[in-house]
Order: C-alpha cells, then sequence, then structure tokens
C-alpha cells in the first residue's frame, strides 16, 4: 500500500473512532518478553526472568506469526517489555507484522539501552527492511548517579546516552527521545521533581557534547508519569514508598510538565507541539483530579496483548479477557467478547483503574478531536487547581 492510501486509512479509522464506531483497533501494545536486565527501583519486571517459570509460555516466534497473520489491521505497533531487545528474535517479530500488515505506519519500541551495540544492530537492520516509520525512546529517569541507582546498574546512564547517541545516528533526531519517568522527587532523592528534569537534560546534554555530538532539545525529551500495574509492571508494592504516588510527588510531577511545557521547541513540528500540548493539559488534570476530560479509546483504537497471550484493556487495568491461543490467534473475537460484556463502556465511562499513560493517551487524543481541541485551548496552563487526591487509585 502507498503511504498515502495507509495514512489517510488511519485517518478515517481515527475519526470513526471518535464518532463510536467500533471497528478493529488501529494500534497494538505488545508485550515481547519480560525479559529484562534492569533492575528498576520502582518497576518489578526485571524479577520476571528471576521467578522459576516467570518466561515460561511466552508467545514463540511461529506463534507471533500466527497473531501477526490474524490481524492484518494493524496500523501502529509498539512493541514493549521488558527489553524488548532481550528477545533474541525481536527482529523477526517486528518482521513478522510488517510482513502482514500492509497499511502499518508506526512501529515503536522503548529501549533501556544497555546494550549498545545489539540494539543499535537491531535498529539498522530494522531500518533497512522495515516500511514503517521506526521511533525509539531511551530510558533516562535522573542525571547521572540518580539514573543508575533508580534503574539498579552500574553505568546505566553512560550506556543509555551511548545508545541514544548511536540510534539518533542511524535514524535521525525526528525518530529518537529520551524518555524519562519522573520516579524522583523530594522525598526519595532531595531534589524536586523539577529540579531533576533540568538536571538530566543539562546531563544528557553534557555527555552528548563531551562525545562531539549534538545536543538534545527539549522537543526530544518525553516525561512520563510513573503508574502502577499488577500485570505490566508488577510494582504495587512501591504505592506509597518514600511518598512515591503521594500528593506531593503528584503536585512535583506537575510542576515538571509546566516546566517542560514552557521550555522553547523551535525544532519541534507544529502539529507535534500541539498533540504535547494536549498531553501535558490532560495531565494536569489528571494529576489533580484522577480523571480525563478526554476518553481513552482502549479496546476501541487500542489493544494490549502480554508476552504469553493474555489480552488486557490496556497496561494497567488488571482485567484478563482471553487468550489468543484460543482464538487462532485473533484479537477480534476477545476484544467484541469485551465489548459485549461491557468493559469497552467501563473504560468510557472513566470506570476502570483511569490513567495517563503515553501508550493510551495518544490515541485517545485522535479519538476524541472536540474534547482534543478544548485541551489544546487550556493548554499546560495552572487552570486545573484542585489539590492532588490522596489515593493511590489516582495513581494507578
Amino acid at each position: 500500500m502507498s503511504a498515502l492510501y495507509s495514512w489517510s486509512r488511519l485517518a478515517a479509522r481515527t475519526v470513526a473512532a471518535a464518532v463510536g464506531v467500533e471497528s478493529t483497533p488501529t494500534k497494538l501494545i505488545f508485550v515481547v518478553t519480560k525479559r529484562c536486565h534492569s533492575r528498576c527501583v520502582y518497576c518489578d519486571i526485571w524479577k520476571v526472568k528471576d521467578t522459576p517459570g516467570g518466561l515460561d509460555h511466552e508467545l514463540s516466534l511461529d506463534e507471533v506469526r500466527s497473531v501477526a497473520a490474524a490481524n492484518p489491521f494493524l496500523q501502529w505497533i509498539d512493541f514493549t517489555g521488558g527489553e524488548p531487545t532481550d528477545r533474541p528474535d525481536f527482529i523477526e517479530v517486528v518482521q513478522a507484522f510488517a510482513a502482514t500488515c500492509p497499511d502499518l505506519l508506526l512501529v515503536h519500541f522503548p529501549t533501556n539501552g544497555i546494550a549498545t551495540k545489539r540494539i543499535t544492530e537491531t535498529v539498522r537492520t530494522l531500518h533497512a527492511t522495515v516500511k514503517a516509520r521506526l521511533v525509539v525512546t531511551v530510558s533516562i529517569d535522573g542525571p547521572p548517579a540518580l539514573n543508575d541507582k533508580l534503574r539498579g546498574i552500574r553505568n546505566d546512564f553512560a550506556h543509555a546516552l551511548n545508545t541514544f547517541a548511536a540510534v539518533r545516528r542511524e535514524l535521525g533526531a525526528e525518530h529518537v527521545f529520551v524518555g524519562m519517568t519522573l520516579h524522583g522527587h523530594k522525598g526519595s532523592t532531595g531534589s524536586t521533581s523539577s529540579e531533576l528534569v533540568e538536571q538530566t537534560f543539562a546531563a544528557v546534554n553534557a555527555a552528548l557534547v563531551a562525545q562531539n555530538e549534538g545536543p538534545i532539545g527539549w522537543d526530544a525529551l518525553h516525561l512520563n508519569i510513573p503508574h502502577f500495574s499488577s500485570h505490566y509492571y508488577g510494582n504495587a508494592a512501591s504505592a506509597d514508598a518514600d511518598g512515591f504516588g503521594g500528593p506531593a510527588h503528584r503536585a512535583e510531577i506537575a510542576d515538571a510538565l509546566r516546566l517542560a511545557a514552557a521550555k522553547p521547541k523551535p525544532g519541534a513540528l507544529s502539529g507535534m507541539r500541539a498533540v504535547e500540548r494536549i498531553y501535558r493539559a490532560e495531565a494536569l488534570r489528571y494529576l489533580a483530579t484522577g480523571r480525563t476530560s478526554i476518553a481513552c479509546s482502549a479496546l476501541l483504537s487500542t489493544s494490549y496483548l502480554s508476552e504469553k497471550g493474555e489480552v488486557y484493556p490496556c497496561t494497567i487495568w488488571d482485567k484478563p479477557l482471553g487468550n489468543v491461543r484460543d482464538t487462532g490467534y485473533a484479537l477480534m473475537p476477545i476484544i467484541t467478547a469485551a465489548r459485549r460484556d461491557g468493559v469497552r463502556r467501563a473504560v468510557a465511562e472513566g470506570k476502570c483503574p483511569n490513567c495517563w499513560t503515553p501508550c493510551e493517551a495518544y490515541p485517545a487524543i485522535g479519538a476524541s478531536p472536540v474534547r482534543s481541541l478544548l485541551a489544546l485551548a487550556r493548554g499546560c496552563s495552572s487552570s486545573v487547581t484542585q489539590h492532588p487526591q490522596p489515593v493511590t487509585r489516582f495513581f494507578p
């Protein structure tokens, strides 16, 4: 298919979702493996590999190919983990979907950046063999010492920085980002989230310049709200540790988002600036009230598939809906049943745990044009003045 046709089809399907037409989802969040050699303080995915049987029954490559063949309607796939590139056949996994989804436009995966050579070779191969736009996010969660502590790996910052630079050389600056999840806060580090954002931005650029690499702009630093999830992150026990997820932490995150919104982004495309502004505006509302004005599009335009074939509404709601091994690897029988049983309606009415993760937020923005325009007008101002709610369900 031509790129123009595929983008037109994505636009048409997004409009259909916006008016409530329940068709096939455009986006899949696929956990390709729970293998991970990071040891993050606030995410326990890495513990799965050390649990007897924890990695058993992950979808084989042949099964992944069956999933891809049974769901050719996908146009946007987030391949995540764990560390996606820790799966030995990760390249073949991505290629399987590229071969069977003719309108595939966007392929994204996050990486911890530890194995620079392997990750760079993976990116090089995918860039050469997959027509879809390839986007990579390298995780850096603080300045060097704090990042290494939060991510549990000595010299993690240096490895991640090297990976970012190498991947940027392969793909170009518009396809590679630093993803900073705002775990650190005053109660746990002695510095506010805003101070940590400034320190991280400065440290990344100092390290890049020291390697004769060009610095990043603020548009290349993506800030994420940390969340709790039993079936994905496995980090429910981290709630309230050192004030993590509490009202003071959420208020600091809101301040950090406002700080980033005020920074100049001369290189960013106007469309992307608008989407980021909507994302931040709704993030502020979520942090203050536990809700967003934009309805989630889970089970409408997005779906989530675990490494063992289990389908959930999203990364956050721990509600297993069925396994693709029981449906010939097709998603739609499970999604259709969930819609019939009222699960999609519960999501639309905010009767789920509620979240504002990038995985779900960006598709939701596209599927809610009117409310997104209102959020754009509101921007990243401080117009949402409610105090953060002192309950962890609003930081699920």
